[in-house]
Protein backbone atom coordinates (compact mmCIF):
# COMPACT_ATOMS: atom_id res chain seq x y z
CA UNK A 1 0.00 0.00 0.00
CA UNK A 2 1.19 3.05 -1.33
CA UNK A 3 1.04 6.60 0.95
CA UNK A 4 -0.77 8.99 -0.80
CA UNK A 5 0.91 12.51 -0.04
CA UNK A 6 -2.60 14.55 -1.13
CA UNK A 7 -5.61 14.20 1.25
CA UNK A 8 -8.99 14.71 0.94
CA UNK A 9 -9.90 18.59 1.43
CA UNK A 10 -12.06 19.02 4.65
CA UNK A 11 -14.15 22.31 5.27
CA UNK A 12 -12.52 24.94 7.17
CA UNK A 13 -12.53 24.65 10.39
CA UNK A 14 -11.96 26.53 13.64
CA UNK A 15 -9.53 26.28 15.94
CA UNK A 16 -11.10 24.48 18.44
CA UNK A 17 -11.29 21.49 16.53
CA UNK A 18 -8.37 19.28 16.54
CA UNK A 19 -6.66 18.83 12.78
CA UNK A 20 -7.64 15.40 10.81
CA UNK A 21 -5.44 12.94 9.86
CA UNK A 22 -4.54 12.48 6.07
CA UNK A 23 -6.29 9.28 4.48
CA UNK A 24 -4.44 6.58 2.51
CA UNK A 25 -6.25 5.61 -0.51
CA UNK A 26 -5.47 2.98 -3.01
CA UNK A 27 -4.82 2.22 -6.18
CA UNK A 28 -8.59 1.72 -7.53
CA UNK A 29 -9.50 4.97 -5.82
CA UNK A 30 -6.40 6.44 -7.26
CA UNK A 31 -7.67 5.45 -10.71
CA UNK A 32 -11.28 6.79 -9.95
CA UNK A 33 -9.92 10.05 -9.29
CA UNK A 34 -7.73 10.75 -11.79
CA UNK A 35 -10.70 10.23 -14.14
CA UNK A 36 -13.22 12.02 -12.57
CA UNK A 37 -10.13 15.26 -12.93
CA UNK A 38 -9.93 14.33 -16.36
CA UNK A 39 -13.75 14.34 -17.20
CA UNK A 40 -14.53 17.65 -15.28
CA UNK A 41 -11.34 19.21 -17.50
CA UNK A 42 -13.33 17.67 -20.25
CA UNK A 43 -16.47 19.33 -19.67
CA UNK A 44 -14.82 22.58 -18.81
CA UNK A 45 -13.07 22.76 -22.15
CA UNK A 46 -16.43 21.97 -24.10
CA UNK A 47 -18.27 24.75 -21.96
CA UNK A 48 -15.77 27.33 -23.30
CA UNK A 49 -15.61 25.84 -26.31
CA UNK A 50 -19.71 26.85 -27.06
CA UNK A 51 -19.00 29.86 -25.24
CA UNK A 52 -17.01 31.18 -27.77
CA UNK A 53 -18.74 29.78 -31.03
CA UNK A 54 -21.97 31.72 -29.45
CA UNK A 55 -20.41 34.83 -29.41
CA UNK A 56 -18.91 34.63 -32.84
CA UNK A 57 -22.21 33.83 -34.27
CA UNK A 58 -23.73 36.82 -32.42
CA UNK A 59 -21.28 39.34 -33.35
CA UNK A 60 -21.57 38.02 -37.42
CA UNK A 61 -23.76 40.46 -40.19
CA UNK A 62 -25.19 38.20 -41.79
CA UNK A 63 -25.94 34.38 -41.46
CA UNK A 64 -24.65 33.42 -44.72
CA UNK A 65 -21.43 35.17 -45.22
CA UNK A 66 -18.52 33.01 -44.55
CA UNK A 67 -15.88 33.76 -42.50
CA UNK A 68 -12.54 35.71 -43.44
CA UNK A 69 -10.46 32.34 -43.11
CA UNK A 70 -13.10 30.11 -44.73
CA UNK A 71 -13.14 31.95 -47.80
CA UNK A 72 -9.06 32.38 -48.13
CA UNK A 73 -8.87 28.69 -47.82
CA UNK A 74 -11.31 27.41 -50.32
CA UNK A 75 -10.29 30.02 -53.15
CA UNK A 76 -6.46 29.00 -52.46
CA UNK A 77 -8.12 25.23 -52.47
CA UNK A 78 -9.85 25.73 -55.92
CA UNK A 79 -6.24 27.24 -57.22
CA UNK A 80 -4.81 24.40 -56.27
CA UNK A 81 -7.36 22.15 -58.11
CA UNK A 82 -7.27 24.67 -61.57
CA UNK A 83 -3.43 24.35 -61.14
CA UNK A 84 -3.68 20.68 -60.79
CA UNK A 85 -6.28 19.94 -63.55
CA UNK A 86 -4.00 22.22 -65.97
CA UNK A 87 -0.75 20.29 -65.08
CA UNK A 88 -3.01 16.91 -65.66
CA UNK A 89 -4.44 18.17 -69.34
CA UNK A 90 -0.78 19.10 -70.43
CA UNK A 91 0.62 16.08 -69.29
CA UNK A 92 -1.91 14.12 -71.29
CA UNK A 93 -1.02 16.45 -74.23
CA UNK A 94 2.16 15.56 -73.86
CA UNK A 95 1.61 11.97 -73.44
CA UNK A 96 -0.71 11.82 -76.92
CA UNK A 97 2.14 13.88 -78.54
CA UNK A 98 4.91 11.46 -77.44
CA UNK A 99 2.80 8.62 -78.39
CA UNK A 100 2.39 9.73 -81.94
CA UNK A 101 5.72 11.09 -82.26
CA UNK A 102 6.84 7.51 -81.67
CA UNK A 103 3.92 5.76 -83.91
CA UNK A 104 5.25 8.07 -86.63
CA UNK A 105 8.68 7.18 -86.23
CA UNK A 106 7.56 3.52 -86.60
CA UNK A 107 5.40 3.92 -89.18
CA UNK A 108 8.91 6.09 -91.08
CA UNK A 109 11.17 3.68 -89.96
CA UNK A 110 8.87 0.61 -91.02
CA UNK A 111 8.50 2.10 -94.52
CA UNK A 112 11.89 2.86 -94.78
CA UNK A 113 13.05 -0.61 -93.95
CA UNK A 114 10.31 -1.75 -96.23
CA UNK A 115 11.54 0.48 -99.20
CA UNK A 116 15.29 -0.74 -98.69
CA UNK A 117 13.98 -4.45 -98.85
CA UNK A 118 12.10 -3.68 -101.98
CA UNK A 119 15.59 -1.93 -103.53
CA UNK A 120 17.60 -4.69 -102.37
CA UNK A 121 15.18 -7.26 -103.70
CA UNK A 122 15.14 -5.90 -106.92
CA UNK A 123 18.34 -5.00 -107.17
CA UNK A 124 19.46 -8.72 -106.81
CA UNK A 125 16.37 -9.59 -109.17
CA UNK A 126 18.17 -7.29 -111.64
CA UNK A 127 21.37 -9.04 -110.99
CA UNK A 128 20.25 -12.52 -111.58
CA UNK A 129 18.29 -11.58 -114.32
CA UNK A 130 22.06 -10.03 -115.46
CA UNK A 131 23.83 -12.94 -114.75
CA UNK A 132 21.55 -15.02 -116.61
CA UNK A 133 21.44 -13.36 -119.55
CA UNK A 134 25.58 -13.07 -119.47
CA UNK A 135 25.69 -16.92 -118.97
CA UNK A 136 23.21 -17.25 -121.80
CA UNK A 137 25.33 -15.45 -123.87
CA UNK A 138 28.19 -16.74 -122.53
CA UNK A 139 26.73 -20.29 -123.66
CA UNK A 140 25.59 -19.30 -126.97
CA UNK A 141 29.09 -18.31 -127.80
CA UNK A 142 30.72 -20.99 -126.61
CA UNK A 143 28.24 -23.18 -128.35
CA UNK A 144 29.16 -21.30 -131.98
CA UNK A 145 32.51 -21.52 -131.39
CA UNK A 146 32.08 -25.40 -130.66
CA UNK A 147 29.86 -25.67 -134.23
CA UNK A 148 32.82 -23.74 -135.85
CA UNK A 149 35.27 -26.24 -134.77
CA UNK A 150 32.96 -28.90 -135.50
CA UNK A 151 32.59 -27.63 -138.81
CA UNK A 152 36.41 -26.80 -139.40
CA UNK A 153 37.23 -30.69 -138.47
CA UNK A 154 34.72 -31.79 -141.08
CA UNK A 155 35.95 -29.77 -143.41
CA UNK A 156 39.71 -30.72 -142.97
CA UNK A 157 38.78 -34.27 -142.62
CA UNK A 158 36.87 -34.45 -146.08
CA UNK A 159 38.83 -31.87 -148.03
CA UNK A 160 42.12 -32.04 -146.54
CA UNK A 161 42.68 -27.67 -146.66
CA UNK A 162 45.81 -27.84 -144.69
CA UNK A 163 48.63 -29.59 -146.15
CA UNK A 164 51.07 -31.70 -143.10
CA UNK A 165 54.48 -29.94 -143.33
CA UNK A 166 57.03 -32.40 -144.17
CA UNK A 167 59.32 -33.40 -141.52
CA UNK A 168 63.03 -33.73 -141.87
CA UNK A 169 63.60 -37.19 -140.32
CA UNK A 170 67.43 -38.61 -139.24
CA UNK A 171 68.39 -41.60 -140.18
CA UNK A 172 68.62 -42.70 -136.44
CA UNK A 173 64.83 -41.61 -136.25
CA UNK A 174 63.64 -42.86 -139.35
CA UNK A 175 63.34 -46.96 -137.82
CA UNK A 176 62.44 -46.07 -134.21
CA UNK A 177 59.32 -46.92 -132.97
CA UNK A 178 57.11 -43.62 -131.46
CA UNK A 179 55.45 -44.76 -127.87
CA UNK A 180 53.44 -41.54 -127.82
CA UNK A 181 50.21 -40.29 -129.38
CA UNK A 182 50.20 -37.05 -131.61
CA UNK A 183 47.38 -34.69 -131.19
CA UNK A 184 45.76 -35.27 -134.34
CA UNK A 185 45.44 -38.89 -133.67
CA UNK A 186 43.10 -38.15 -129.90
CA UNK A 187 40.11 -39.44 -130.82
CA UNK A 188 38.96 -38.81 -127.14
CA UNK A 189 38.03 -35.14 -127.58
CA UNK A 190 34.80 -34.65 -129.10
CA UNK A 191 33.69 -31.16 -130.28
CA UNK A 192 29.99 -31.99 -129.41
CA UNK A 193 29.02 -31.04 -125.96
CA UNK A 194 27.18 -34.15 -125.31
CA UNK A 195 30.01 -36.18 -125.11
CA UNK A 196 32.39 -33.49 -123.82
CA UNK A 197 30.00 -33.54 -120.57
CA UNK A 198 29.10 -36.80 -120.47
CA UNK A 199 25.91 -37.19 -117.43
CA UNK A 200 26.69 -39.87 -114.92
CA UNK A 201 23.33 -42.00 -114.68
CA UNK A 202 22.40 -42.30 -111.23
CA UNK A 203 20.09 -45.59 -111.61
CA UNK A 204 16.48 -45.74 -109.91
CA UNK A 205 15.60 -49.73 -110.48
CA UNK A 206 17.40 -53.12 -109.27
CA UNK A 207 20.06 -52.85 -106.84
CA UNK A 208 21.09 -49.20 -107.85
CA UNK A 209 24.29 -50.41 -109.03
CA UNK A 210 25.91 -51.04 -112.73
CA UNK A 211 27.80 -54.22 -113.10
CA UNK A 212 31.83 -54.62 -113.78
CA UNK A 213 32.42 -51.36 -111.50
CA UNK A 214 33.19 -51.17 -108.10
CA UNK A 215 30.44 -50.86 -105.53
CA UNK A 216 31.94 -48.68 -102.71
CA UNK A 217 33.10 -46.23 -105.72
CA UNK A 218 29.50 -46.18 -107.10
CA UNK A 219 28.09 -45.42 -103.40
CA UNK A 220 30.24 -42.47 -102.89
CA UNK A 221 29.48 -41.18 -106.20
CA UNK A 222 26.07 -41.37 -105.36
CA UNK A 223 26.27 -39.72 -101.69
CA UNK A 224 28.29 -37.22 -103.57
CA UNK A 225 25.63 -36.38 -106.00
CA UNK A 226 23.33 -36.68 -103.15
CA UNK A 227 24.84 -33.83 -100.99
CA UNK A 228 25.46 -31.45 -104.32
CA UNK A 229 21.63 -31.67 -105.01
CA UNK A 230 20.72 -31.10 -101.29
CA UNK A 231 23.02 -27.91 -101.03
CA UNK A 232 21.72 -26.37 -104.75
CA UNK A 233 17.92 -27.50 -103.10
CA UNK A 234 18.87 -25.23 -100.17
CA UNK A 235 20.17 -22.68 -101.78
CA UNK A 236 17.40 -22.23 -103.85
CA UNK A 237 14.73 -21.95 -101.37
CA UNK A 238 17.04 -19.82 -98.98
CA UNK A 239 17.12 -22.73 -95.94
CA UNK A 240 20.18 -23.35 -94.02
CA UNK A 241 21.48 -27.00 -93.11
CA UNK A 242 19.78 -28.18 -90.20
CA UNK A 243 22.45 -30.50 -87.60
CA UNK A 244 20.41 -33.54 -87.64
CA UNK A 245 20.22 -33.67 -91.50
CA UNK A 246 24.49 -32.78 -91.68
CA UNK A 247 24.93 -35.84 -89.07
CA UNK A 248 22.90 -37.99 -91.18
CA UNK A 249 24.58 -37.06 -94.52
CA UNK A 250 27.86 -37.33 -92.73
CA UNK A 251 26.72 -41.51 -91.13
CA UNK A 252 26.08 -41.90 -95.14
CA UNK A 253 29.41 -40.71 -96.16
CA UNK A 254 31.07 -42.90 -93.70
CA UNK A 255 28.79 -46.11 -94.74
CA UNK A 256 29.50 -45.41 -98.18
CA UNK A 257 33.94 -45.41 -97.21
CA UNK A 258 32.99 -49.25 -96.11
CA UNK A 259 32.82 -52.48 -97.78
CA UNK A 260 30.42 -54.53 -97.15
CA UNK A 261 29.00 -58.32 -97.96
CA UNK A 262 27.66 -57.06 -101.40
CA UNK A 263 31.14 -55.08 -102.15
CA UNK A 264 33.22 -58.39 -101.63
CA UNK A 265 31.91 -61.42 -102.59
CA UNK A 266 34.79 -63.21 -102.82
CA UNK A 267 36.97 -62.41 -100.23
CA UNK A 268 36.95 -60.13 -97.21
CA UNK A 269 38.72 -56.35 -97.43
CA UNK A 270 41.64 -55.87 -96.24
CA UNK A 271 40.94 -54.07 -93.13
CA UNK A 272 39.12 -57.30 -92.05
CA UNK A 273 42.59 -59.80 -92.44
CA UNK A 274 45.55 -60.01 -89.77
CA UNK A 275 49.00 -59.21 -91.55
CA UNK A 276 49.77 -63.06 -92.71
CA UNK A 277 46.27 -63.05 -94.35
CA UNK A 278 47.32 -60.81 -96.81
CA UNK A 279 47.20 -61.56 -100.95
CA UNK A 280 49.28 -59.82 -103.47
CA UNK A 281 45.68 -58.56 -104.25
CA UNK A 282 45.31 -57.14 -101.12
CA UNK A 283 48.34 -54.81 -101.24
CA UNK A 284 47.76 -54.17 -104.45
CA UNK A 285 44.21 -52.74 -103.33
CA UNK A 286 46.17 -51.15 -100.21
CA UNK A 287 48.48 -49.39 -102.12
CA UNK A 288 45.88 -48.08 -104.51
CA UNK A 289 43.33 -46.88 -101.83
CA UNK A 290 46.42 -44.99 -100.64
CA UNK A 291 47.67 -43.94 -103.88
CA UNK A 292 51.36 -45.43 -103.03
CA UNK A 293 53.60 -46.00 -105.88
CA UNK A 294 56.75 -47.60 -105.79
CA UNK A 295 60.04 -47.71 -108.02
CA UNK A 296 62.63 -49.72 -107.06
CA UNK A 297 63.64 -53.18 -106.63
CA UNK A 298 63.62 -55.49 -103.28
CA UNK A 299 60.49 -53.29 -101.84
CA UNK A 300 59.33 -54.30 -98.96
CA UNK A 301 55.56 -54.10 -97.65
CA UNK A 302 54.22 -51.08 -96.46
CA UNK A 303 52.41 -51.17 -92.42
CA UNK A 304 49.35 -50.67 -91.90
CA UNK A 305 49.00 -49.51 -88.54
CA UNK A 306 51.50 -48.39 -85.73
CA UNK A 307 51.73 -52.14 -84.53
CA UNK A 308 52.84 -53.43 -87.69
CA UNK A 309 55.71 -50.90 -88.26
CA UNK A 310 58.65 -53.20 -86.20
CA UNK A 311 59.71 -49.81 -83.81
CA UNK A 312 60.93 -50.37 -80.79
CA UNK A 313 58.56 -49.69 -78.04
CA UNK A 314 59.94 -46.66 -76.50
CA UNK A 315 59.05 -45.20 -80.00
CA UNK A 316 55.73 -46.44 -79.93
CA UNK A 317 55.46 -45.38 -76.85
CA UNK A 318 56.46 -41.73 -78.04
CA UNK A 319 54.49 -41.96 -81.35
CA UNK A 320 50.80 -42.90 -78.95
CA UNK A 321 52.37 -39.74 -76.18
CA UNK A 322 52.53 -37.48 -79.39
CA UNK A 323 49.02 -38.32 -80.48
CA UNK A 324 49.32 -40.10 -83.86
CA UNK A 325 46.64 -42.40 -83.86
CA UNK A 326 47.14 -43.96 -87.08
CA UNK A 327 50.22 -43.11 -89.96
CA UNK A 328 49.85 -41.55 -93.05
CA UNK A 329 50.46 -42.73 -96.74
CA UNK A 330 53.93 -41.43 -97.04
CA UNK A 331 54.59 -43.10 -93.25
CA UNK A 332 53.25 -46.33 -94.41
CA UNK A 333 55.53 -46.33 -97.10
CA UNK A 334 58.67 -44.67 -95.72
CA UNK A 335 59.05 -46.26 -92.65
CA UNK A 336 59.73 -50.02 -93.60
CA UNK A 337 62.19 -48.78 -96.26
CA UNK A 338 63.94 -46.59 -93.58
CA UNK A 339 63.92 -49.75 -91.12
CA UNK A 340 65.88 -51.55 -94.11
CA UNK A 341 68.19 -49.10 -94.22
CA UNK A 342 67.81 -48.47 -98.13
CA UNK A 343 67.88 -44.68 -99.83
CA UNK A 344 64.62 -43.34 -100.71
CA UNK A 345 63.31 -40.42 -102.59
CA UNK A 346 59.82 -39.07 -100.81
CA UNK A 347 57.75 -37.03 -103.41
CA UNK A 348 54.80 -35.70 -101.31
CA UNK A 349 53.24 -32.76 -100.92
CA UNK A 350 53.98 -30.61 -97.77
CA UNK A 351 52.09 -31.81 -94.63
CA UNK A 352 51.88 -35.30 -95.45
CA UNK A 353 53.53 -36.45 -92.55
CA UNK A 354 57.12 -36.76 -93.68
CA UNK A 355 58.63 -35.52 -90.69
CA UNK A 356 57.84 -38.30 -88.90
CA UNK A 357 58.54 -41.00 -92.12
CA UNK A 358 62.17 -40.14 -91.75
CA UNK A 359 62.98 -38.98 -87.96
CA UNK A 360 61.59 -42.94 -86.67
CA UNK A 361 63.64 -45.07 -88.88
CA UNK A 362 66.99 -42.51 -87.66
CA UNK A 363 66.03 -42.85 -84.44
CA UNK A 364 66.20 -46.41 -84.83
CA UNK A 365 69.65 -46.33 -86.65
CA UNK A 366 70.86 -44.19 -83.29
CA UNK A 367 69.05 -46.24 -80.74
CA UNK A 368 71.53 -49.01 -82.61
CA UNK A 369 75.28 -47.29 -81.82
CA UNK A 370 76.87 -46.35 -78.82
CA UNK A 371 75.61 -43.34 -77.07
CA UNK A 372 77.91 -39.92 -77.66
CA UNK A 373 80.41 -39.81 -74.88
CA UNK A 374 83.68 -37.78 -73.78
CA UNK A 375 85.32 -40.65 -75.96
CA UNK A 376 83.36 -40.43 -79.15
CA UNK A 377 81.88 -37.01 -79.46
CA UNK A 378 84.44 -34.60 -80.36
CA UNK A 379 83.91 -36.82 -84.21
CA UNK A 380 80.50 -35.38 -84.59
CA UNK A 381 76.76 -36.73 -84.74
CA UNK A 382 75.71 -39.96 -86.02
CA UNK A 383 72.63 -38.19 -88.41
CA UNK A 384 71.81 -34.64 -89.99
CA UNK A 385 68.60 -33.20 -90.96
CA UNK A 386 69.13 -30.39 -93.52
CA UNK A 387 66.03 -27.88 -94.06
CA UNK A 388 65.86 -25.34 -96.55
CA UNK A 389 64.37 -22.29 -94.06
CA UNK A 390 64.87 -21.78 -90.26
CA UNK A 391 61.47 -22.46 -89.53
CA UNK A 392 61.58 -25.57 -91.14
CA UNK A 393 64.25 -26.69 -89.09
CA UNK A 394 63.18 -25.72 -85.44
CA UNK A 395 59.58 -27.76 -86.79
CA UNK A 396 61.44 -30.95 -87.14
CA UNK A 397 63.95 -30.22 -84.01
CA UNK A 398 60.63 -30.34 -81.88
CA UNK A 399 58.85 -33.29 -83.84
CA UNK A 400 62.41 -34.96 -82.95
CA UNK A 401 62.49 -33.88 -79.53
CA UNK A 402 59.02 -35.33 -79.14
CA UNK A 403 60.00 -38.46 -80.75
CA UNK A 404 62.96 -39.46 -78.92
CA UNK A 405 61.51 -38.52 -75.27
CA UNK A 406 61.97 -41.68 -74.19
CA UNK A 407 65.67 -42.85 -75.81
CA UNK A 408 67.49 -39.40 -74.20
CA UNK A 409 69.00 -38.88 -77.65
CA UNK A 410 70.38 -34.84 -77.46
CA UNK A 411 69.22 -33.04 -80.23
CA UNK A 412 71.08 -29.78 -81.85
CA UNK A 413 69.61 -27.28 -84.03
CA UNK A 414 72.39 -25.16 -85.78
CA UNK A 415 70.25 -22.22 -88.26
CA UNK A 416 71.02 -18.66 -88.88
CA UNK A 417 70.25 -15.41 -87.07
CA UNK A 418 71.91 -16.74 -83.63
CA UNK A 419 75.42 -16.88 -82.70
CA UNK A 420 77.72 -19.05 -84.53
CA UNK A 421 80.28 -19.97 -81.60
CA UNK A 422 77.34 -20.70 -79.22
CA UNK A 423 76.27 -23.16 -81.70
CA UNK A 424 79.58 -24.93 -82.81
CA UNK A 425 80.08 -25.42 -78.35
CA UNK A 426 76.74 -27.29 -78.12
CA UNK A 427 78.07 -29.50 -81.19
CA UNK A 428 80.78 -29.73 -79.29
CA UNK A 429 79.55 -30.76 -76.11
CA UNK A 430 78.14 -33.85 -77.83
CA UNK A 431 75.11 -34.55 -79.77
CA UNK A 432 73.36 -38.03 -81.49
CA UNK A 433 71.39 -35.34 -84.47
CA UNK A 434 71.97 -32.33 -85.89
CA UNK A 435 69.28 -30.19 -87.75
CA UNK A 436 70.55 -27.34 -89.81
CA UNK A 437 70.28 -25.00 -92.75
CA UNK A 438 72.80 -25.65 -95.44
CA UNK A 439 74.50 -22.37 -95.15
CA UNK A 440 75.00 -22.23 -91.54
CA UNK A 441 76.37 -25.83 -91.42
CA UNK A 442 78.10 -25.48 -94.00
CA UNK A 443 79.94 -22.88 -92.06
CA UNK A 444 80.14 -24.46 -88.88
CA UNK A 445 82.13 -27.14 -91.12
CA UNK A 446 84.44 -24.67 -92.87
CA UNK A 447 85.10 -23.41 -89.42
CA UNK A 448 85.64 -26.47 -87.71
CA UNK A 449 82.94 -25.86 -85.27
CA UNK A 450 81.39 -29.31 -86.20
CA UNK A 451 83.31 -32.70 -87.99
CA UNK A 452 80.85 -35.45 -89.55
CA UNK A 453 83.53 -37.93 -89.32
CA UNK A 454 81.01 -40.38 -87.38
CA UNK A 455 77.54 -38.82 -89.53
CA UNK A 456 76.48 -41.91 -91.94
CA UNK A 457 72.71 -40.93 -91.94
CA UNK A 458 71.36 -37.72 -94.04
CA UNK A 459 67.93 -36.73 -94.75
CA UNK A 460 67.58 -33.68 -97.34
CA UNK A 461 64.06 -32.51 -96.59
CA UNK A 462 62.26 -29.74 -99.39
CA UNK A 463 65.43 -30.82 -101.44
CA UNK A 464 63.74 -29.00 -104.44
CA UNK A 465 63.24 -25.98 -102.33
CA UNK A 466 66.90 -25.69 -101.71
CA UNK A 467 67.90 -26.25 -104.55
CA UNK A 468 65.73 -23.67 -106.12
CA UNK A 469 66.70 -21.18 -103.02
CA UNK A 470 70.58 -21.83 -104.21
CA UNK A 471 71.95 -24.13 -101.79
CA UNK A 472 73.19 -26.92 -104.21
CA UNK A 473 76.70 -26.10 -103.24
CA UNK A 474 76.48 -25.89 -99.47
CA UNK A 475 74.17 -29.29 -100.11
CA UNK A 476 77.23 -30.80 -102.09
CA UNK A 477 80.18 -29.44 -99.68
CA UNK A 478 77.72 -31.05 -96.37
CA UNK A 479 77.79 -34.52 -98.30
CA UNK A 480 80.96 -34.28 -99.01
CA UNK A 481 82.41 -33.61 -95.77
CA UNK A 482 80.60 -36.81 -94.42
CA UNK A 483 82.67 -40.49 -94.26
CA UNK A 484 82.74 -42.23 -97.83
CA UNK A 485 83.94 -45.25 -97.18
CA UNK A 486 80.06 -46.81 -96.33
CA UNK A 487 78.12 -46.46 -99.40
CA UNK A 488 76.27 -49.31 -100.18
CA UNK A 489 77.34 -51.48 -102.74
CA UNK A 490 76.60 -51.07 -106.69
CA UNK A 491 74.76 -54.29 -107.33
CA UNK A 492 71.25 -53.52 -106.31
CA UNK A 493 70.43 -57.50 -106.34
CA UNK A 494 73.08 -57.92 -103.44
CA UNK A 495 71.69 -57.67 -100.35
CA UNK A 496 72.28 -55.28 -97.42
CA UNK A 497 73.84 -56.70 -93.88
CA UNK A 498 71.96 -54.92 -91.25
CA UNK A 499 74.40 -55.85 -88.71
CA UNK A 500 76.76 -53.31 -90.60
CA UNK A 501 76.36 -49.38 -90.84
CA UNK A 502 75.86 -48.08 -94.45
CA UNK A 503 75.51 -44.47 -95.41
CA UNK A 504 71.40 -44.28 -95.34
CA UNK A 505 70.34 -41.04 -97.61
CA UNK A 506 66.64 -39.73 -97.43
CA UNK A 507 65.56 -37.29 -99.96
CA UNK A 508 62.10 -35.91 -99.88
CA UNK A 509 60.61 -33.52 -102.61
CA UNK A 510 57.67 -32.37 -104.11
CA UNK A 511 59.20 -32.32 -107.23
CA UNK A 512 61.77 -33.72 -109.22
CA UNK A 513 63.85 -30.99 -110.84
CA UNK A 514 67.19 -31.84 -112.70
CA UNK A 515 69.31 -30.69 -109.99
CA UNK A 516 67.86 -33.03 -107.69
CA UNK A 517 67.73 -35.69 -110.09
CA UNK A 518 71.47 -34.91 -109.80
CA UNK A 519 72.12 -35.61 -106.31
CA UNK A 520 70.20 -38.41 -106.35
CA UNK A 521 71.87 -40.28 -108.86
CA UNK A 522 75.52 -39.30 -107.15
CA UNK A 523 74.92 -39.35 -103.54
CA UNK A 524 72.00 -42.30 -103.50
CA UNK A 525 72.82 -46.06 -103.80
CA UNK A 526 69.67 -48.17 -105.47
CA UNK A 527 67.05 -45.74 -104.09
CA UNK A 528 63.28 -46.62 -103.92
CA UNK A 529 61.56 -44.15 -105.26
CA UNK A 530 58.17 -43.38 -103.16
CA UNK A 531 55.42 -41.48 -104.41
CA UNK A 532 52.08 -39.93 -103.14
CA UNK A 533 49.40 -39.76 -105.50
CA UNK A 534 49.60 -38.02 -108.60
CA UNK A 535 53.22 -36.40 -109.93
CA UNK A 536 54.22 -34.42 -112.77
CA UNK A 537 57.67 -35.59 -113.34
CA UNK A 538 59.14 -38.68 -111.94
CA UNK A 539 62.91 -39.57 -111.86
CA UNK A 540 63.54 -41.39 -115.42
Amino acid sequence: MKRLADSVPVAPSSSSLPPKKPVFLTKAQREQLALQRRQEETEDQKRRQSHVLSNLSHSRPSSDAAPPTATANSDRDRDRDRDRDRDRDRDRDRDHRDRDRDRYSRDRDRERDSERRNRDRDRDREREEEAKVRERARLDKLAERERDKELDAIKEQYLGSKKPKKRVIKPSEKFRFSFDWENTEDTSRDMNALYQNPHEAQLLFGRGFRAGMDRREQKKLAVKYERELREEIRKKEGVEEKPEEAMAQKLKEEAAELYDTFDMRVDRHWTDKKLEEMTERDWRIFREDFNISYKGSRIPRPMRSWAESRLSEELLKAVERAGYKKPSPIQMAAIPLGLQQRDVIGIAETGSGKTAAFVLPMLTYISRLPPISEENEAEGPYAVVMAPTRELAQQIEDETVKFAHFLGIKVVSIVGGQSIEEQGFRIRQGCEVVIATPGRLIDCLERRYAVLNQCNYVVLDEADRMIDMGFEPQVVGVLDAMPSSNFKPENEDEELDEKKIYRTTYMFSATMPPAVERLARKYLRNPVVVTIGTLERQLI
